[in-house]
């Protein structure tokens, strides 16, 4: 089977061992989001590798991923997360765009409270006005605020939106929300927003961080069967792709969350192939290489 994972978040030096781990496992590619497990202070967006702005605003810089997709194309591309603050906002995302192995923007609207309100209040429309005119996809991470993102899909429907880790709140993000509000997106219940988004074609799922959004703790997580079902019944498996995040998640091990997925026996094993690998594929735009058979 063909799996990509499609979130992995990769630092220096990394590079041999994360494949030595792919091999064991039998993922054959993996989109990685580079993080070095430092912050560059002053706001929860600026993760390292990367540079404030004069304007307080952070680009990040994608050296490992770089690297690694340079050398091994078929097993590495990358996604960039983007700053809508950025003077230079679409230098940029050209410049990102012009990369063969970067395959997504990632957006993260919903730290502060203020950035809520902006985002709420058509913020980030020139950041997807480009995005779509460029034609690569934007991973979202907005916990527990999925309702703001109907305006956007709307308007910008020949841009593909994939939300990230299930669309499900995250404790205290942003700090200061409104304790029922941010309740009510810690709560499975929520899903239910999720779901809804499924009306628009242009929107897919990023299947990660289940565990923890659903509070489902032990392998093989049967818990999240139930869940999962609800969300092929409505975007169908062909916008659902599977991610591990495995760098950032404790207590759960990168072959539990794979094979979860790939020996579970309510899934069918067309299911099972576009969740975790062809979905990507195609929503990402990275064609899988030939396998050369050996000799």
């Amino acid at each position: 089977m063909d799996i990509v994972d499609a979130q992995l978040h990769l630092g220096r030096g990394k590079i041999e061992a994360t494949l030595e781990a792919m091999d064991a496992l039998g993922v054959r590619s993996v989109l990685i989001d580079e993080f070095w497990g430092e912050f560059g202070g002053g706001h929860p967006t600026h993760i390292q590798p990367g540079y404030r702005l004069a304007n307080g605003a952070w680009r990040a810089a994608s050296p490992t991923a770089e690297e690694a997709s340079l050398r091994y194309p078929d097993r590495f591309s990358y996604l960039v997360r983007i700053d809508p603050r950025d003077p230079e906002l679409e230098s940029v995302m050209r410049t990102v765009a012009s990369s063969p192995n970067a395959r997504a923007f990632r957006l993260q609207p919903v730290w502060t409270l203020d950035e809520v309100e902006a985002f709420a209040n058509g913020a980030y429309e020139p950041l997807l006005e480009l995005a779509q005119d460029l034609g690569l996809p934007v991973c979202v991470f907005i916990p527990g605020y999925v309702e703001l993102l109907r305006p956007y899909v709307r308007k910008f429907a020949r841009q593909t939106f994939i939300i990230d880790h299930c669309g499900m709140g995250f404790p205290n993000i942003p700090p200061g929300r409104p304790a029922p509000e941010a309740q009510r997106a810690l709560e499975v219940g929520y899903f239910a927003e999720v779901l809804k988004l499924a009306d628009f074609p242009n929107v897919a799922l990023k299947w990660s961080h289940a565990q923890d959004g659903f509070g489902v703790k032990t392998y093989p997580y049967e818990g999240l069967r139930p869940l999962l079902r609800q969300a092929i019944a409505a975007f169908g498996p062909q916008r659902l792709m599977w991610a591990s995040d495995n760098t950032v998640i404790p207590g759960h091990s990168w072959s539990e969350m794979l094979f979860a997925l790939r020996d579970d026996p309510e899934l069918a094993a067309e299911e099972k192939a576009w969740i975790l690998g062809a979905s990507a594929r195609q929503l990402l735009n990275w064609p899988a290489e030939p396998v050369t058979p050996a000799p």
